[in-house]
């Protein structure tokens, strides 16, 4: 049997033969997807999983009780455009899957529905070429082309150095096997873009593989039969990364407060806090807002500085904090705060939560308490109806009536796998629809208070939907160094990643976050995390985990300068931006763009994402090493204009410009609507 996708069309050809099917797009060779007796494309099976966590970072183990083949087609049907058929493993025996295969949001939908047993194992396997390249898996920070990997879709903490050949990686092994691996990720998720102009998702919450080390296919598995099996094809890679918009969703663009200059991260109290701001204003900076992770009050770990999770002003941290809260609000300077899903245990928060049945549960139906790194927290349980909407009440009324144009809504990925759940939901499968969940109830939480569009929470958890609820992304907590997966080169993978599954709108903590097994930034590091900030959507800075070790910029004043330069041209590229973030929202491409995007002609430029572009017209290559006052730049097609020196270049050659701190290499389009925005930026910068 034959089905080929035209379009939103479909035809069916040698409908006798029940033991050879093909799936096919009219408009590419070869098929998608070719099942014979000896090679079924899809199996279904049993099998047990021992799940265990350790502070978000999670062992999983598989043991499995069969895989069948499904190679026979038995009862096929066909209405209009839509075809249903049934897999068996032989020509004799019952069914175990039904598929039906439908268009929906510009795309091709196989459905499945299991027919037989205690099913919870799937496999497909799609077929692939030797020169195929994959992109996406969510957000990904050490692999760009996902090519020869397979990478687990379960969303955990990423760890600590996460390359395994690393000594901080194995330091954090021995400390508490904390390290992660290239794959763990804040947000993964089951869809992938090929270099043939597909796009592929599978449609579940289990815990999911995608596996690309095989050239002759790509093989996805589960731990349950999926909802089904999306397949999309566009004429170009931009347009393939397009149906993202209609499969998940789009970001509003951000409001203009959060454009117009940069939010510092800044923490100690009142009159410190206060202080750092006027000592930034003197330089020059330009502040969009100030955001206060320890609004809660501070609770000091081996880790480093954490917060008192009970969701209250700590007023003594922070006293007249409203009153000055106003006041920056009437001189345009917007106030930002945190928040995550979690209730420390001695707060009246978690008493409140545990007295009327809200939070999830142990096996002995007492809140499951999760340790966070010396406290314990419980978790509310998103899938009960009253507690999602008391939570919705607690951030309405401590967030948004306190004061904050937006917060940090941290966290999302600790569901542990033996939690007993409302409704008795499975907690293995909702594990990865927590960060959803999450990101919705913020969402509610703005419709709730009618400030959609003026209030932004930003996450670093996800799944497939989030893009419809999120607003923003950042880029979870690096570590404060320079290394490729787990340093500032790996927020910038991170950042194209996220854009090519639907989450155009990012940024990262400008410093990174992690301090620990001796990674220590410095001004050098600030700096060029500075200038990659300045040309991404948002710039904010974090004082990490361990303030005191690190770098800040208020020690010094030259860096302060260099901080107000950033903040003046991020400002001005302010119309620029704006234009860029609607695009993203009519057509769902990112605002930061891998450039394979705008030239995928160019086979150079299928493996580059150490620069990227801000939209169609600005090429940025951070420096991403230490020690370096140049770069290595591979141009596009077309012309571009140099924007420090003016000097233009002719593109489809690769070229070395001089990157002194300060001056990264970026270049705009000759002739482009926004030239003469790009040539101004010098008289501001």
């Amino acid at each position: 049997m034959q089905i080929t996708l035209d379009h939103d069309r479909l035809t069916l050809q040698d409908l006798d033969v029940e033991d050879d099917w093909q799936l096919s797009w009219a408009e590419q060779s070869p098929a998608i997807l070719h099942s014979t007796v000896t090679q079924p494309a899809i199996a279904v099976g049993e099998g047990h999983s021992h799940v265990t966590m350790d502070r978000g970072n999670f062992q999983l183990t598989d043991t499995p009780q069969s895989k069948i083949g499904l190679p026979w087609v038995r009862r096929l049907t066909q209405a209009s455009n839509t075809v249903q058929f049934e897999l068996a493993p032989t020509p004799s025996s019952p069914s175990y899957l039904r598929l039906n295969l439908h268009y929906r949001d510009a795309g091709w939908h196989l459905d499945f529905t299991p027919l037989a047993g205690q099913l919870n194992r799937f496999w497909c396997r799609l077929l692939a070429q030797p020169t195929d390249r994959f992109y996406g898996g969510g957000e990904q920070f050490s692999a760009f082309d996902l090519a020869g990997r397979q990478f687990p879709i379960w969303t955990s903490e990423p760890g600590v150095g996460r390359n395994k050949q690393t000594a901080v990686t194995q330091a954090a092994d021995r400390a508490n096997g904390g390290s992660g691996d290239y794959y763990t990720t804040n947000y993964p998720q089951a869809t992938y873009l090929t270099s043939r102009h597909q796009l592929v998702h599978l449609a579940t919450t289990a815990y999911a593989v995608l596996d690309f080390r095989d050239q002759r296919f790509t093989e996805l598995s589960a731990w349950a039969i999926p909802a089904g099996l999306w397949l999309g094809t566009a004429p170009t890679l931009a347009d393939t990364v397009k149906l993202t918009k209609a499969w998940f969703g789009t970001q509003p663009s951000l409001p203009d407060w959060l454009v117009d200059g940069v939010v510092l991260g800044l923490q100690g109290g009142t009159t410190k806090v206060t202080q750092q701001v006027t000592q930034a204003q003197q330089a020059g900076v330009r502040l969009a807002g100030v955001w206060t992770q320890d609004w809660v009050g501070p609770l000091t770990t081996s880790f480093g500085q954490r917060l008192h999770w009970d969701w209250h002003l700590d007023s003594q941290t922070y006293p007249g904090w409203s009153a000055q809260v106003k006041r920056w609000r009437q001189r345009g300077i917007r106030y930002l705060g945190y928040v995550n899903p979690y209730l420390i245990d001695d707060g009246p928060l978690f008493q409140t939560a545990a007295e009327q049945q809200y939070l999830v549960r142990t096996a002995a139906d007492q809140p499951y308490l999760v340790d966070f790194g010396e406290f314990n927290c419980g978790m509310v349980d998103l899938l009960n109806p009253a507690a999602y909407r008391w939570y919705v009440g607690v951030l309405a009324d401590r967030l948004v009536a306190g004061g904050m144009s937006g917060w940090m809504a941290d966290f999302g990925e600790y569901l542990p796998a033996d939690a007993h759940l409302f409704g008795k939901a499975d907690s293995l499968t909702a594990h990865n629809r927590w960060p959803v969940l999450w990101a919705k109830l913020n969402h509610d939480v703005l419709q709730a208070t009618g400030t959609t569009g003026e209030v932004v929470p930003f996450f670093r958890s996800g799944g497939a939907g989030t893009q419809r609820y999120a607003p923003l992304l950042w880029a979870g907590d690096q570590s404060s160094d320079w290394s490729v997966d787990d340093g500032l080169p790996a927020a910038l993978t991170g950042m194209l990643t996220a854009g090519l599954t639907g989450n155009g709108l990012t940024h990262s903590d400008i410093g990174g976050y992690t301090s620990l097994y001796g990674v220590r930034r410095n001004k050098e590091l600030w700096l060029r995390w500075l200038e990659l900030a300045a040309f991404t959507p948002v710039m904010r800075t974090h004082e990490g985990n361990r303030p005191a070790e690190n770098f800040q910029p208020s020690q010094d004043t030259a860096t302060l300068r260099q901080l107000a330069r950033m903040t003046r041209l991020h400002h001005r590229l302010g119309p620029y931006l704006r234009r860029v973030m609607q695009e993203n929202t009519v057509t769902g491409l990112p605002v930061m763009r891998p450039v394979m995007l705008g030239d995928e002609n160019d086979p150079e430029l299928w493996q580059e994402h150490t620069s990227f572009t801000l939209g169609p017209d600005l090429l940025v290559a951070p420096v991403l090493t230490p020690k370096t006052l140049s770069r290595t730049v591979r141009l596009p097609a077309g012309k571009w204009v140099h924007l420090w020196s003016g000097r233009q270049y002719t593109g489809h050659q690769t070229l070395t410009v001089v990157a002194p701190v300060g001056q990264p290499p970026v270049f705009y389009r000759a002739g482009c609507a926004d030239r003469r925005l790009f040539q101004d930026l010098l008289a501001f910068a």
